[in-house]
């Protein structure tokens, strides 16, 4: 049994079934995919209002979309590289060389405890680029920079924005869950799981009046959702504690059709941690939307997320870039009040980081996978790709199919 769709219940299950185990998927969603989304506009273009970009270095998910036959695309923008714009803007140039020395600070440090904010503190340079820095880092994050621990190598390749070329799915990210559930001959949609209990070297999955008997299973929910689960025996303390204990980042995203023929862009709010991008699709053309993400409480506040209205992220938008030209009815996902995901992705904390063997321990036949089970690859599609191959490795050393 695998309890999650998403990329990180999807990738255990095909492994799963590689191995010509019998695998049942169970789905709370009427989709499968989780926190990756793709929506077509009003105006026929596509955009992603989960999980985006396909990093240089994703080994994985590349690997993923070679076995399904998919194909991705250069997003003519970079990820990393985007314009301040706003009040507290600086240069471009200012703020590539407080990022330097910012890579530089952090890696001859070993201020093990420390924030991501004190550190950012710390760096010597321009505080006018350092209010721009923290603001794109504090997105990133999706957590106040203060309460996020920063731990020596994480921030390899990360701080500086070194030009790269970042990539999209042709067809929408949610096409690489689609293709996946296809193979997969039991994907049962609109079933939440509400209780796992093992008996006698079985494991029993309740799911409404449902009672689904298995070997084994892979809980592959958002983190929020693990301890929810009516666990029989209970999760062992220390376990429960670091499922409980892991902060999730708050993050929105927005995608606002665009008329006439919108150039490409990455524009960086200098004064509030969002930033907006008008990025390639499949025919190397720029998409007709312009897609936003906001990342911490900060912005969700300031651009009033939460009242399900984005006119005010809109004006701010188009205050920022008024060669812009919206043509069309916003879409907009607040992750933080999606009752199946209660968030964007981990933030890890110090206390957290401790716990971290406790994300990937087994408990008697049930393993766990979800990105917040993925170190340092965590809050990313190939984080949650590769936690499900490691818990379907686990499924099948325990099973003796290794």
């Amino acid at each position: 049994m695998v309890v999650g769709a998403g990329f990180a219940g999807l990738a255990a299950a095909l492994d799963l079934h590689d191995h010509g185990l019998s695998v049942v998927v169970l789905e709370a969603r009427d989709r499968v995919g989780g926190r990756v989304l793709s929506v077509e506009l009003e105006n026929g273009e596509l955009a992603e209002l989960g999980a985006e970009w396909i990093m240089p270095e994703d080994e994985v998910l590349q690997a993923t979309i070679d076995r399904l036959g998919l194909s991705a695309s250069e997003a003519g923008v970079d990820y990393l590289r985007r314009e301040p714009r706003g009040r507290a803007a600086v240069p471009m140039a200012e703020l590539d060389a407080f990022l330097e020395a910012a890579d530089a600070h952090l890696a001859s440090s070993n201020a093990t405890g420390s924030s991501m904010g004190s550190m950012l503190d710390a760096v010597p340079g321009d505080d006018r680029a350092r209010v721009v820095a923290k603001a794109r880092l504090q997105g990133t994050f999706a957590s106040d920079l203060d309460h996020v621990a920063w731990r020596a190598g994480w921030h390899a390749g990360r701080v500086a924005a070194e030009p790269a070329v970042y990539r999209r799915m042709a067809r929408g990210n949610q096409s690489i869950a689609d293709a996946a559930a296809r193979l997969l001959p039991d994907v049962r949609l609109g079933r939440r799981a509400t209780s796992v209990i093992e008996r006698r070297g079985r494991v029993e999955i309740g799911a409404g009046d449902d009672r689904i008997d298995a070997d084994a299973v892979v809980v592959a929910v958002p983190v929020r959702l693990v301890t929810e689960l009516g666990f029989d025996p209970p999760l062992p303390s220390e376990q429960r504690e670091a499922f409980e204990g892991l902060p999730m980042g708050v993050a929105s995203k927005l995608a606002l059709p665009l008329g006439g023929e919108p150039g490409r862009c990455a524009i960086q709010c200098a004064d509030l941690p969002f930033w907006f991008w008008v990025a390639d699709g499949d025919d190397g053309r720029p998409r007709r939307v312009v897609t936003s993400f906001a990342g911490s409480e900060l912005p969700q506040e300031a651009l009033a997320t939460a009242s399900g209205d984005p006119r005010e992220w809109v004006r701010r938008i188009v205050e920022l870039a008024p060669e812009l030209r919206p043509n069309g009815s916003p879409v907009m996902k607040v992750w933080g009040r999606d009752a199946l995901s209660r968030g964007a992705y981990s933030a890890w904390d110090h206390p957290s980081i401790a716990r971290r063997p406790q994300f990937e321990r087994m408990h008697g036949a049930i393993a766990f996978a979800g990105e917040h089970t993925a170190g340092d690859h965590s809050g990313t599609m190939e984080g949650a790709l590769r936690s499900g191959k490691r818990a379907a490795s686990q499924v099948l050393e325990l099973l003796g199919h290794a």
